[in-house]
């Protein structure tokens, strides 16, 4: 079995399937086909029970992050989240160079490199992610922001229906539950900064913040078939806080250096301000965006960004626990228990409908298995169930109702049978 640590391709036999997404040649940009190409893969393993454990952990630690914002709140918004991605940046690169070095072969090496394009749109969308968000955060109220957040899921089932994509009618249903579970987090108690003045400028950030998150996963989704994690993860990281970086130099009052929260890189010579961002980068950087990551290979894009939804009920309670928060109300209990549930019936909507196509794709291959023996008689492989079904017209829940790939496939064996029949053989 494959380490979540490991790297790429060379433990895998010849022509299997999970040998196959060693081979992959993913767009070089980002663009529509990337979000179309990220929200079709899966694994042929399966989910790995330890994705869960990863995913509950990975929810903490991001959930923790707003506390740990409230100790260094005399920090400018952008200069705060490079801080964050710098040092996550340095600890991602030990793993990096050590993948790179032992778990990567020749071909994967060279499609890691010939991906630079796709990593730097995958980068971009973090840093857009990071700072819309701070910057809205400071320029709407907190429930506005949360509500345009919030949007991230949607916005990718609302994406995959308007791209004529395979998605069932669960996975609708379950995005718009984990929509509304956002909604009533978002109206649960707040502390004195929900008096900030709602601007559409700040509105439009937080959309913003939505929109980069969902480009953000397509591409990690894509990027980790092949890249190991950390080789994915601290060029990523690394673009964004260089973007940070840069943005905070330029918009922000900034010396190079210094132990105030005036240096684009203070907090090196900080005494306060260090351990927090050690913790920023280990915590919410390494366990909770690194863990979404390696997720990513095991989890479709959708799932994973409803479970980012569970981060104002688990940040409430950790703030709360430190004594930065109010106290949650029934609304952020409601609506946390809403999410979690949303998740879960994503995530079962989605293998099922996975498992659908899947039976589909054998039984058009069965089909299409013709052979004509020595005598000339027209001889067809078994044909399992999922296929007679079909042949009547029971097609999936698909919102478009449109056929798929393997139905057209599906179609064209029962073609040559009726022909092989009619003609005694086949042509």
């Amino acid at each position: 079995m494959r380490s979540w640590l490991g790297g790429g391709g060379r433990e895998h036999a010849p022509g299997s399937d999970e040998d196959a997404w060693t081979r992959l040649d993913p767009s070089p940009v980002l663009t529509v086909d990337v979000f179309k190409d990220a929200c079709k893969w899966r694994p042929s393993s399966g989910i790995p029970l330890f994705a869960w454990p990863m995913l509950f952990a990975a929810v903490l630690a991001i959930s923790s992050a707003a506390t740990a914002f409230e100790r260094m709140k005399e920090v400018p918004p952008i200069t705060l989240a490079a801080w964050r991605l710098q040092l996550t940046t340095v600890l991602l690169l030990i793993g990096a160079v050590y993948q790179w070095r032992t778990g990567m072969d020749v071909e994967v090496r060279a499609q890691a490199l010939g991906s630079w394009r796709l990593v730097l749109g995958s980068g971009t969308c973090l840093a857009i992610h990071f700072g819309s968000w701070v910057w809205g955060l400071q320029h709407t109220s907190l429930t506005h922001s949360l509500l345009f957040v919030c949007c991230a899921p949607l916005l990718m089932a609302l994406g995959m229906w308007a791209l004529r994509m395979s998605i069932s009618r669960g996975e609708v249903g379950g995005t718009l539950l984990g929509f509304l579970g956002g909604v009533l987090l978002a109206v649960g108690p707040r502390s004195a900064r929900e008096a900030q003045e709602v601007t559409v400028a700040g509105d439009l950030a937080s959309l913003m913040a939505a929109v980069a998150f969902v480009g953000y996963m397509a591409a990690g989704r894509t990027l980790r078939r092949f890249m190991p994690i950390f080789v994915y993860a601290a060029p990523v990281t690394g673009v964004a806080a260089a973007q940070l970086t840069l943005l905070g130099l330029a918009f922000e009052r900034h010396t190079v250096i210094g132990a105030s929260n005036d240096g684009v890189l203070g907090w090196l010579a900080s005494a306060r301000y260090a351990p927090w961002v050690v913790y920023l980068a280990v915590g919410p950087g390494i366990v909770g965006h690194t863990g979404f990551n390696t997720l990513l290979r095991y989890l479709t894009p959708l799932t994973v960004s409803l479970a980012f939804q569970l981060e104002p009920l688990v940040g409430t309670l950790i703030g709360w626990a430190a004594g930065v928060a109010p106290a949650p109300g029934w609304s952020t209990y409601v609506g946390g228990a809403v999410v979690l549930a949303s998740t879960c019936a994503v995530t079962y909507a989605a293998t099922q409908r996975e498992l659908r196509e899947e039976r589909k794709g054998v039984a058009a291959l069965e089909l299409e298995n013709v052979f004509t023996s020595e005598e000339g008689e027209a001889m067809l492989l078994p044909v399992s169930q999922p296929a007679a079904g079909l042949a009547g017209g029971d097609y999936d829940d698909r919102l478009d109702g449109t056929a798929t790939e393997s139905d057209a496939l599906l179609g064209h064996g029962h073609a040559h049978l009726r022909h092989g029949t009619s003609n005694g053989g086949l042509m």
